[in-house]
């Protein structure tokens, strides 16, 4: 075994704090980096939360105006459970909670509580992308139904006979 000098050692101790610094360092950019991530995606999935929530809102009236063109008997019940108002506004407050707790406690939450509220988040978010799919079905539906009304209508609607006019001799006028 060669012969190690006490300055050998020195270095080799030296390489090792400064290899352990150097890790520890690493490890705190690392989960510093992975907290700011964190809380990057947690804002960000609110705030495309907010405008799946404000589509969701506009489609909902793009589905009352369609109800509205059908007989109010048939459309009653299904226009007093389409309300986009309270419905979103539930929702949006909602997202205002989430956005007071990020503000409250972001800084200061544990990762685990920061992967929590995004995984609710994204939760949401998919839950929402999957009514308004839903709601796009009911649309195409309700259009269809609509059209499929109106034709049946003009079709069975008694047809009147237009009126001739006569002129002032008594005689019929010609069709313009």
């Amino acid at each position: 075994m060669p012969d190690v000098s006490p300055y050998d050692l020195a270095i080799l101790g030296a390489v090792l704090v400064i290899l352990a610094v150097v890790g520890a360092l690493w490890r705190n950019w690392w989960r510093s980096n992975r907290r700011e991530r964190s809380l990057r995606d947690l804002l960000d999935g609110v705030d495309s939360l907010e405008r799946q929530l404000h589509d969701c809102r506009e489609r909902m009236k793009r589905l009352q105006s369609l109800l509205g063109q059908l007989p109010s008997d048939m459309t009653r019940p299904a226009m007093g459970a389409l309300d986009p108002d309270s419905q979103v506004k539930i929702a949006l407050r909602d997202v205002l909670a989430h956005r007071l707790w990020i503000q409250q406690y972001g800084a200061n939450a544990t990762q685990g509580q920061l992967d929590d509220a995004r995984k609710a988040i994204q939760k949401s978010s998919e839950q929402l992308t999957h009514q308004l799919s839903r709601l796009d079905d009911v649309g195409r539906e309700l259009q269809e139904a609509g059209e499929g009304l109106r034709a049946a209508y003009q079709r069975s609607a008694p047809r009147v006979p237009t009126p001739v006019r006569r002129k002032a001799n008594g005689h019929a006028a010609p069709d313009a």
